[in-house]
């Protein structure tokens, strides 16, 4: 919609005398007689709308109903700019809040992955517990085994085994130990 305010360039609160010098003024400046050639049909278009916007602003009834048409647009336009802003207010919040939720989703994959990490890590730290504890029971083993074996070759070979009774035989500490184990 034209604004005739800004056309005869006057304030929405210009008196009638201001609204008539200022069509006054504007008529003489833009009238087509007083134009070059080249700028006649503009100035023919200028003149037009001063006409109109005059016409109008001159009328007390044609103002008044204008001035009521000019302050529905204005309130139609700031209601547009709040509806917007709202839907602008609420796209912003809806980002916001789907960001929020996948971080939460993120977060609680997060807590769910640990806790099955964390299941699994003790689960293996068990496995290695036990296979380090086989380890030691086979070692264990292994060398009375090993020590066994020794003692057996030893009792097996003649001077050895003769040594050994007469060790035996002759120290009081080794005979009390071999009489207590067996």
């Amino acid at each position: 919609m034209k604004n005739y305010y800004e056309i005869l360039e006057v304030s929405e609160n210009a008196s009638k005398e201001v609204i008539d010098k200022a069509y006054k003024v504007l008529a003489k400046k833009y009238h087509p007689d007083l134009q070059e050639e080249k700028n006649k049909k503009a100035a023919e278009e200028k003149i037009k709308s001063l006409n109109e916007a005059y016409e109008v602003l001159s009328n007390p009834q044609k103002k008044q109903a204008y001035d009521a048409k000019i302050e529905r647009i204005k309130i139609e336009e700031e209601q547009r700019k709040q509806a917007e802003h709202q839907r602008y207010v609420n796209n912003i919040s809806n980002v916001y809040a789907r960001q929020y939720e996948n971080v939460q989703r993120d977060a609680e994959k997060h807590r769910v992955i640990n806790k099955q990490f964390k299941k699994e890590y003790k689960k293996e730290l068990r496995r290695l517990k036990i296979e380090g504890f086989i380890r030691k029971i086979v070692a264990i083993v292994s060398v009375i085994a090993v020590l066994a074996l020794i003692c057996f070759i030893i009792y097996i070979i003649p001077a050895t085994n003769r040594w050994l009774h007469s060790l035996y035989e002759n120290n009081i500490i080794i005979k009390a130990i071999v009489d207590a184990i067996s």
